[in-house]
């Protein structure tokens, strides 16, 4: 590798930003690598990866004729979200964001020697998520039994997920004969997580404010609030073959589950909830008082952030003269029974008495997760316009994998709380040849819906104690959230070839 090749690595891994930290949206086919590949909706295991290869199916790294750095930067996606009657009916959640996606590198070897092997290293992001929403209510109404006029009724609710998922790796491709080829590929991945959650409710009778019913000020308050933060370092490996005839060519990959144990830092874990001045809205008793707390990080937190195994299967087939192709990519992603994410031994002075009597504390710190079995569909197709300029269009799904959790035995109470929809991204751009260098630019446009999803809390018609859900200032929560994403990402690359030869 001479110096120049060196040199734009180096700068490049400059520009990458692993310590960038933007939780996870529940969904496997949301990455976009900023490459020809994210053009054609990443429907390419059969073939036709490119730089990407080393990911999609990694036998097809052989398909490259020469050695070549590829670098690859988008410049912005602008996405928009609206959940209807998310906090209750009527209470709505919207969110906007403009974010810079992430960095895809990848340098492909091709032997001079060893015209039979190929070598790719690569740096990706599989994913990098972000939601920050909050919400507040404000409204005058009689909760508070014990009073008859009417109560100022405040609540705040705000959750903030940021989730990136690099991967670092090597891969090896096998050129068995003309038709035939095989390939292994292997990467850490770096899982960063940094999730909270708040909730604060307070209900106080409006007379006691103006001190016509008493000088002492009294008030019913409810607060939860959540926080996890870490970075959990794991491994997996794929493993791809590829079968070619003169105009078809057909694919498979498989995906190891990831492996963890390696390492993970930046652990931190709390949770906190505390409850007072509630009644018993049946007999008018007092409910106790009670405050549940606690925190703990470094080597006191456990993380076990799984990912499952998956199996893909994929078809390209070319027109006679090669100018047009047609691209197809089926994956499924096997399921994963409930297991604890993050876990961390309480304090044993975590609760008051009365909360750890009768409140289930065991295991305060312990946040878990799953995922259904499911299976995502992808469609490409290129148009080669002039032996420089080819034009890429594709359209993928990508459901999500945590849909309807209660039903699946989940503790709800233990599961980050996000908002998880199925998507559907479409993608369309230009790639074109200057002076022997591949350039791309395009942009894909995804929309994400999901109806019937239950509330994250009921706060438009609350009760001072709900039995249903033992909440207090809440109401219970009604299966008719609405979600709908919206997101437009614009990208631009480059691939530097080096031998002279195009593919």
């Amino acid at each position: 590798m001479n110096q120049k090749i060196l040199g734009a690595i180096l700068f490049t891994l400059s520009l990458f930003g692993f310590a960038q930290l933007n939780a996870q949206s529940y969904n496997h086919w949301v990455r976009s690598f900023n490459e020809e590949s994210s053009l054609l909706a990443g429907a390419v295991v059969g073939g036709g990866a490119g730089p990407s290869a080393i990911y999609y199916n990694p036998a097809s790294i052989s398909e490259i004729k020469e050695s070549k750095l590829s670098v690859h930067a988008s410049l912005f996606s602008f996405k928009f979200l609206n959940v209807k009657n998310a906090l209750g009916d009527g209470i709505d959640l919207k969110w906007s964001t403009i974010l810079v996606e992430p960095r895809f590198l990848s340098y492909m070897i091709k032997p001079k020697k060893r015209s039979d092997m190929s070598f790719e290293l690569a740096m990706l992001n599989n994913e990098n998520y972000k939601l920050d929403v909050a919400q507040s209510v404000n409204q005058e109404i009689n909760i508070l039994s014990r009073y008859d006029g009417l109560e100022r009724y405040f609540a705040v609710v705000q959750t903030q997920n940021r989730f990136r998922d690099d991967w670092i790796g090597g891969g090896w491709s096998w050129k068995v004969n003309s038709r035939l080829f095989l390939g292994i590929s292997m990467f850490v991945t770096i899982k960063s997580v940094e999730y909270r959650y708040d909730l604060s409710i307070e209900a106080y009778p409006l007379d006691s404010i103006a001190g016509t019913q008493s000088n002492d000020f009294t008030s019913a308050n409810y607060q939860e609030s959540e926080y996890v933060k870490y970075n959990d370092y794991r491994l997996l490996w794929k493993a791809g073959i590829m079968y070619k005839w003169d105009r078809i060519s057909i694919g498979a990959n498989i995906t190891t589950p990831s492996v963890g144990g390696i390492y993970s830092d930046g652990k931190r874990v709390s949770r906190r909830q505390r409850q007072s001045g509630i009644y018993d809205p049946d007999t008018g008793l007092p409910l106790p008082d009670y405050f549940i707390g606690d925190y703990q990080d470094k080597k006191a937190v456990k993380v076990d952030h799984k990912t499952p195994w998956s199996i893909a299967a994929g078809f390209t087939y070319h027109s006679a003269d090669r100018k047009r192709s047609l691209y197809s990519t089926a994956e499924y992603f096997g399921g994963m029974d409930t297991y604890k994410m993050v876990e961390a031994d309480e304090n044993p002075n975590l609760a008051t008495d009365h909360a750890a009597s009768s409140i289930a504390v065991n295991e305060w710190l312990t946040f878990i997760s799953g995922a259904n079995p499911v299976v995502n569909l992808a469609l490409g197709y290129s148009w080669v316009i002039s032996d420089d300029l080819w034009l890429m269009a594709g359209f993928r799904t990508d459901f999500n994998y945590i849909k309807n959790i209660e039903s699946q035995g989940f503790d709800v109470g233990k599961v980050m709380k996000n908002i998880g929809v199925d998507n559907y991204h479409f993608s369309g751009g230009l790639s074109w040849n200057v002076l022997g260098q591949d350039l791309m630019t395009g942009i894909q446009y995804t929309f994400g819906y999901e109806d019937g999803l239950k509330q994250i809390v009921n706060l438009a018609d609350p009760v001072e104690y709900n039995y249903d859900e033992n909440a207090a200032l809440q109401g219970t929560r009604q299966p008719n959230m609405r979600a709908m994403i919206n997101s437009l990402s614009l990208y631009v690359g480059a691939t530097f070839n080096f031998g002279g030869k195009k593919d």
